[in-house]
């Protein structure tokens, strides 16, 4: 039996108000829940968020909130040495790279000169590259530095290690060396130019002249 249109209708309007009505009640629970974790429950409860390696508490005692504040300095502090000593590490590393790549490559442009030319062209060559290595060395004093420190952690197994450096670079170098070799002795000696450097101990002799290494790259290209 067909039911006339009206009252059809009219059924269907009351069934749409009767899940609307629910519908705004659901809506009104979840606005009120909202609302309770939004502004608290007045019960003094604690909403805590975590983080990566720690808890911090919103609402808690100033004491609290202090030791997380401390902890936090803390940890944030031994990280930033940590990464301030990587820094260090790797400058030293590129300092000393850049050094024995200007040697190396020095070595090899003189060796295709000593085959090519004569003796005098080969020496004026070594003359010059001696003032570009001396012109570095001015230009980043840290470069000698460095050198001496790999110098030193060669013969650090060794005893009564004497280093002797310039006395452009004595101050430098006796504070970057001091606090990681306190044992070095370190001394200033006039007769050494800017980059030079000198180790000495019960074993070994090791010179860090510039002087001494351009003649070494001589007596191998010029067989003298």
């Amino acid at each position: 039996m067909s039911m006339p249109p009206s009252n059809a209708l009219s059924r269907l309007s009351a069934s749409l108000k009767r899940k609307g009505a629910s519908i705004s009640a659901a809506a009104a629970v979840v606005m009120n829940m909202s609302s309770r974790v939004i502004r608290g429950d007045g019960r003094g409860q604690k909403l805590t968020v975590s983080m990566p390696g720690q808890v911090k508490v919103l609402g808690g005692s100033h004491e609290h909130v202090m030791d997380v504040e401390k902890q936090a300095f803390e940890q944030g502090y031994a990280e930033g040495e940590r990464i301030g000593k990587e820094m260090g590490e790797k400058m030293v590393e590129t300092v000393v790279k850049r050094y024995d790549n200007a040697v190396a490559q020095l070595a090899e442009t003189h060796k295709a000169l000593a085959e090519s030319m004569e003796e005098e062209i080969v020496r004026l060559a070594l003359e010059i590259s001696r003032k570009i290595v001396q012109r570095e060395l001015a230009m980043d004093p840290d470069i000698v530095t460095a050198l001496a420190a790999v110098a030193l952690k060669r013969v650090s197994n060794h005893q009564s290690i004497t280093l002797r450096v310039s006395r452009q670079d004595f101050g430098r170098i006796r504070v970057a060396v001091a606090s990681t070799n306190p044992a070095v002795n370190i001394k200033e000696d006039a007769s050494l130019e800017r980059g030079d450097f000198v180790v000495d101990t019960g074993q070994t002799h090791l010179d860090g002249r510039i002087a001494s290494q351009i003649d070494a790259i001589s007596h191998v290209l010029l067989d003298d």
